[in-house]
């Protein structure tokens, strides 16, 4: 995946968040269509990671919010955010949509979730907020 990004990136234009924005635009629109008719009414989470991947997950929240869609937003770990998905985290906050930590969540209140927590650069085992918790929203391998 990471040639994938490379090659488009340096050999047909997009830059980094040109990318991260189409991922989140047409995540948030295969999102209204699993929801269908009712997308606009049912109750959806994203939960995001620090990099590229959760920072797509974050553009998915604003594309939802500025829909009116019902969307809150859970980071994993909001002070280390990478640039790119910091950069959508402050243009969301601008939205109607909600950030909460994951522990204030009721899962039986969730429509959707939309798992933006970890993508190709992980490196070892997931650890902390996103290999544990007890919600029981999401639980990786241990």
């Amino acid at each position: 995946m990471r040639e994938v990004d490379r090659v488009a990136i340096e050999e047909t234009g997009p830059n980094l968040y040109q990318m991260m924005e189409n991922a989140g635009r047409n995540l948030a629109t295969l999102a209204m269509n699993i929801l269908g008719d009712k997308w606009d009414k049912a109750n959806i989470l994203v939960m995001a990671g620090l990099g590229g991947n959760g920072g797509g997950g974050i553009s998915a929240a604003r594309h939802l919010a500025n829909r009116n869609a019902r969307v809150t937003l859970s980071l994993s770990n909001p002070d280390r955010l990478g640039e790119v998905p910091d950069f959508q985290y402050e243009i969301f906050k601008s939205t109607s949509g909600k950030v909460v930590d994951l522990d204030n969540i009721d899962p039986k209140d969730i429509d959707l979730i939309i798992d933006a927590l970890i993508g190709y650069s992980l490196k070892g085992s997931p650890r902390g907020w996103i290999r544990t918790t007890d919600t029981g929203l999401m639980r990786a391998p241990l």
